[in-house]
């Protein structure tokens, strides 16, 4: 195997510490001295282990196709974080769970169980299933919800489950299965839900699984529960719905679950008493002015009399809960056991979290609620002060809370013709009908601004097609354009291998970065730093083939940093600076730069990440770029830096925009970091400005 070979320039530099290439033998020979929170997972002796698959040359240079060059399917490169297969899968579903909580047992028995669990899976060759019971019906109070029907909370919560599934898949090409069991027959008739009403709550469930093409996702029945079998995904219509609903709810509660007796769990078990006086407290609302809270003449019932309904109710909620918990048990033994509510995580059960932050929380007893800077938060309706905020619909009907702003009126002439759709992970979609005939010229440059610097990037479709001066006069809106030596302020982004600016002309997979990196001023002591511009403008002038790749990834620090770290972590990064180099092209290079890992955002008062994946020469045929932490030992730099790097591809925080033909997007170069996925010879072309 003919060795890496690193470059001699860096050497001369210092960048590259000799010891960075001496055998480390043992685990212990690392962590002597190694006082940093990132988790060991492999050798920093063996490099990146991916690179022993890859022939060089004596250059250095990959042999045949550049690993870069490589078009795949899946989000994360195979050259970075390699893992124990086992030990990569329950760390990514770790990192979608809420285990925060002074309680929390995750670390202390729930990680071994669920490894048990993975390893089973694992050994056997099997796809990994992951069962939640979830998506009841919507509460019958408007107090708590916005309708009937599923909203942003439903959405949100199914693209993280794909999300998981499809991260799962990335490492273990098998794959993972989400069953969704729907327990709107075990509740429905006990809290007055018609049998029409879950139905179609639990049909556009599945409808939206099919427009947001949410593969990873299945949908379980209750009789599917009580058939021996397979699952059976065929569609019902209403009426074979409600047609079969009595009989199956008479076989559901004719279940009996061996060991159960309420009356002693409520009076031994903890965790019993803690949900039904959870069930007590959330009912209070959820059938407060309905048939359950009134006597057969329609006439209100007393306060104790409403009381003893309550605890009937809560009552039967857990006898029926037992029943069907005990019927998930038996059709899926070996499952992975996911909830959407609270839970200590010792196993099997563990709590899967809504949204950052640790929230968790069920979309079907709240509202999603948009603050003024685009976060989001869940609560309950009667929660929020309605002056405050504009219900946005979508699908006709009411979708989510949005924070009042002046910034969503972008004139007369626009209003009636524009949509604005929540992207996930993060963004805003800005859909504009094609028949209105509208010219970026139309946009207000301030609205657009104000918008950008909220959801960080701001996609815009539907607009008619514009030449180069339109682009510019769009940009110019912005702020102040910053071009760039050898091609001024438009670049064509298309394969052009003679303008040598690494591989961002060409068809390879480009490295995680924020644009301006080595784009050089001298800071305030007269040292060289780098000046990145605020915005990034592109316009699709020629979308790839969806099978041709040519992705763009765009990376939202701030939540990595919010919900990706642990305190430790970002109190370690947050005093540290990187060493990044590469060599000299016909644009940049050539200078050794020394950059904070964290630093404040000013337009939007966030912390972000600034860095940039690693890339060496064993990956690409054109120029590497090396970086190192700066000021700590090599082995905790490469802990480090894989463990951002893995993070900057992570689905939770990471958008994958497929681009389409006059697509224009705007992206917060400060907030975010990007790539672009390797693509095939094909005539993909975008134009990029960058703007101050």
């Amino acid at each position: 195997m003919t060795s890496i070979l690193i470059s001699p320039s860096l050497r001369d530099i210092g960048f590259i510490n000799p010891t960075i290439t001496k055998n480390v033998n043992t685990l212990s020979d690392m962590l002597i001295n190694n006082a940093q929170p990132f988790p060991v997972h492999r050798l920093p002796s063996d490099p990146e282990m991916f690179k022993c698959s890859v022939n060089v040359g004596p250059d250095g240079k990959p042999l045949g196709t550049a690993p870069a060059a490589a078009v795949q399917d899946t989000q994360c490169p195979p050259w970075i974080n390699i893992w124990p297969k086992v030990d990569r899968i329950v760390e990514i579903i770790a990192r979608y769970l809420s285990t925060s909580s002074s309680g929390d047992q995750f670390e202390m028995t729930g990680r071994k169980a669920l490894t048990d669990i993975i390893s089973r899976y694992v050994e056997a060759e099997e796809k990994i299933v992951f069962v939640i019971p979830s998506f009841p019906f919507k509460s019958p109070s408007r107090k708590k919800v916005l309708g009937s029907l599923p909203d942003l909370g439903e959405e949100l919560l199914l693209r993280k489950l794909e999300s998981l599934a499809r991260t799962v898949e990335d490492y273990y090409p098998i794959g993972a299965l989400i069953r969704v069991v729907s327990d709107g027959v075990v509740y429905g008739q006990l809290l007055g839900q018609s049998d029409v009403a879950v139905y179609h709550y639990n049909n556009e469930l599945r409808r939206m699984c099919d427009e947001f093409s949410l593969t990873h996702i299945s949908f379980v029945r209750v009789v599917d529960l009580l058939e021996d079998g397979l699952i059976s995904n065929a569609p019902m219509s209403e009426e074979e719905y409600v047609t079969s609903i009595p009989a199956i709810r008479a076989r559901f509660l004719a279940h009996k679950v061996p060991g159960f007796d309420l009356e002693t769990l409520l009076k031994e078990d903890f965790g019993t008493l803690m949900t039904y006086r959870g069930y007590l407290k959330f009912l209070v609302h959820d059938i407060e002015g309905t048939p359950l809270t009134h006597d057969v003449n329609g006439k209100p019932l007393s306060k104790n009399a409403q009381d003893k309904a309550r605890r009937l109710l809560a009552r039967g909620m857990l006898e029926n809960g037992a029943k069907f918990s005990d019927l998930v048990k038996l059709k899926f033994p070996e499952a992975v056991r996911l909830s959407i509510h609270a839970h200590n995580n010792a196993g099997p059960k563990y709590a899967f979290k809504l949204l950052g932050g640790d929230i968790c929380g069920s979309p079907w007893h709240n509202v999603v609620k948009e603050e003024i800077d685009g976060t989001l938060t869940v609560a309950q309706l009667h929660a929020f002060d309605s002056s405050s905020y504009d219900i946005v619909h979508r699908y006709g009907r009411p979708y989510y809370l949005r924070a009042r702003s002046e910034d969503f009126d972008l004139g007369d002439h626009i209003n009636p013709h524009v949509s604005f759709v929540r992207n996930y992970p993060f963004g805003m979609v800005v859909k504009v009908d094609p028949a209105a005939n509208l010219s970026l010229d139309d946009l207000p440059g301030d609205k657009v601004r104000a918008l950008a610097l909220r959801y960080s990037v701001l996609l815009f479709r539907g607009f008619v097609e514009s030449d180069r001066e339109c682009f510019r006069r769009l940009a110019r809106g912005l702020g102040q354009i910053v071009p760039w030596p050898k091609y001024g302020d438009i670049l064509e982004l298309k394969e052009n291998p003679t303008l040598d600016i690494n591989s961002s002309l060409t068809c390879e997979a480009m490295p995680m970065h924020y644009d301006g990196v080595f784009m050089t001023k001298k800071d305030e002591n007269g040292e060289l730093t780098h000046n990145p511009p605020t915005f990034q403008v592109f316009r699709c002038i020629q979308a790839p083939e969806k099978e041709e790749g040519g992705k763009t990834l765009i990376t939202n620090t701030a939540d990595l940093i919010r919900d990706g770290l642990t305190p430790s972590q970002r109190d370690w990064l947050s005093g540290k600076k990187y060493r990044v180099f590469t060599p000299a092209n016909k644009v940049f290079g050539g200078e050794l730069l020394k950059l904070p890992l964290i630093m404040r955002n000013k337009h939007t008062g966030h912390d972000v990440l600034r860095w940039h994946e690693p890339w060496p020469q064993y990956i690409t045929k054109y120029k590497p770029t090396e970086v190192f932490v700066d000021g700590v030992t090599p082995e905790n730099s490469i802990l480090a830096g894989d463990y951002i790097t893995d993070l900057l591809y992570d689905r939770r925080f990471c958008y994958a925009h497929t681009w389409t033909t006059g697509d224009l997007l705007i992206a917060d170069n400060i907030e975010l970091m990007h790539t672009r996925t390797a693509f095939k010879p094909c005539p993909r072309e975008l134009w990029r400005i960058h703007v101050n």
